[in-house]
């Protein structure tokens, strides 16, 4: 039996196959003579980059004859984008967010995921642990993605175009553009003049806002000095965002939740016994009501509690958006509309009306039709369109090839007469 997992010819004839029926309804990306290209083909371990395109037609034209397995373009506008680094004239960049599910803490990723030392052998589930118990931290990984990677992908993504529209007025008529990226997450791009020329410290301080980085309670006013006023629950920015982060925090956890988060005695028992003169008071006075009310003589702890439930509040609120990425201003990003070389997938475009109902599982399978016969080596439970396949362990089986190609470019299988 062919021991070459993924069959990585079968897959890369079958991405010929798709690119040279589609890669005419590829877009090029905008100001495409501006942009560098870069490309990761089948069997090469090497990126081939800073190429450019004079037109759509040149940039179709590669995509048609090379079917590369990953495609990107630069965030960056350039001068001469097929120059090096040191000369290409950088003329400014999309602000592009990467929001991926590999970087969350799931708990699926203990049912699909799985690790192994290369040290000692040590294996476990889920991610590995920042250093082995051997002392080393070289660890080989198989990761999986599921329904569950992929919804908490799209919940982030919604958080933070939410703040994106609402905090920073960007609009989806030509500010946002929204791509699933093919395979765990999605990308978001902003493409307003008035974010190009921002640099990378500009990009930190978008970054940490989103991440609702240095928010302290006295900022809302949560403050003994508070001259009283109205509820910031209804204010724009994180001052409303990070109030009503701690309403619904509070109205929706539970007595052993809210015990478990280690508050002081007075602000827990408030939270648990009082919870609704808490939840009034936040949602019809000013914060300094809540001092006055709950504080008693230990106003000291209460702010210093009260900062630890705005930092658990404020995290379901904010993006968790990858902060190399968008601080970066020369970052490539997968083209929209090309196949993903790790799953079979497509990247695709996703208009705003759209998103809510949005499902990679159906919209994004690239191969539609045609069975396949494959020995699986090993496959967690997966679903692909409306049906679902696997678990499989060791074993021949004959499935669409939707199902086949994703398990091939996940190297967890051969092609098998």
């Amino acid at each position: 039996m062919d021991q070459d997992w993924g069959s990585p010819k079968y897959v890369a004839e079958q991405f010929a196959i798709w690119y040279k029926e589609n890669s005419n309804t590829i877009p090029a990306p905008t100001e495409i003579r501006q942009r560098e290209f870069a490309f990761l083909h089948f069997g090469g371990k090497a990126m081939f980059r800073h190429i450019s395109f004079s037109d759509e037609d040149a940039f179709r034209h590669y995509l048609m004859e090379n079917a590369p397995a990953h495609s990107y373009h630069s965030s960056s506008y350039y001068s001469k984008p097929a120059a090096d680094m040191s000369n290409k004239g950088w003329r400014g960049a999309d602000l592009v967010f990467d929001i991926d599910a590999d970087h969350f803490n799931l708990p699926c990723q203990k049912q699909h995921d799985k690790w192994k030392c290369r040290t000692c052998g040590k294996e476990g589930v889920g991610k590995p642990p920042e250093v082995c118990v051997c002392g080393k931290a070289t660890f080989e990984t198989e990761t999986w993605l599921c329904e569950q990677c992929l919804q908490a992908a799209k919940n982030e993504t919604q958080k933070l175009l939410d703040i994106l529209v609402q905090d920073f007025g960007m609009s989806f008529k030509g500010d946002l553009v929204v791509n699933f990226s093919g395979n765990r997450g999605y990308h978001v791009h902003v493409r307003s003049l008035k974010v190009r020329g921002f640099d990378q410290s500009s990009r930190r301080e978008v970054v940490d806002y989103i991440l609702g980085t240095g928010l302290k309670p006295e900022y809302l006013g949560f403050t003994p000095k508070g001259k009283g006023g109205r509820s910031i629950l209804g204010d724009e920015g994180w001052r409303g965002r990070a109030g009503k982060a701690i309403y619904d925090y509070v109205s929706m956890s539970t007595s052993e939740e809210i015990k478990a988060l280690g508050l002081g005695r007075t602000l827990t028992q408030s939270l648990v016994e009082r919870k609704e003169e808490f939840l009034n008071t936040l949602e019809s006075n000013h914060p300094s009501f809540v001092l006055s009310r709950f504080a008693g003589k230990y106003e000291g702890r209460i702010m210093t509690d009260l900062g630890i439930l705005m930092e658990k509040a404020v995290k379901e609120q904010a993006a968790d958006v990858d902060t190399v990425v968008t601080t970066d201003i020369h970052r490539l990003i997968r083209l929209p509309n090309t196949l993903h070389g790790k799953t079979g997938w497509q990247v695709q475009t996703i208009r705003p009306e759209h998103f809510s109902d949005y499902d990679p599982l159906i919209s994004a399978i690239a191969f539609k039709t045609g069975v396949v016969k494959i020995f699986v080596k090993y496959s967690p439970r997966f679903r692909i369109g409306s049906e679902w396949y696997g678990p499989y362990s060791e074993e021949r089986v004959e499935i669409p090839k939707a199902a086949a190609i994703f398990l091939l470019c996940k190297k967890g299988g051969i092609i098998v007469e």
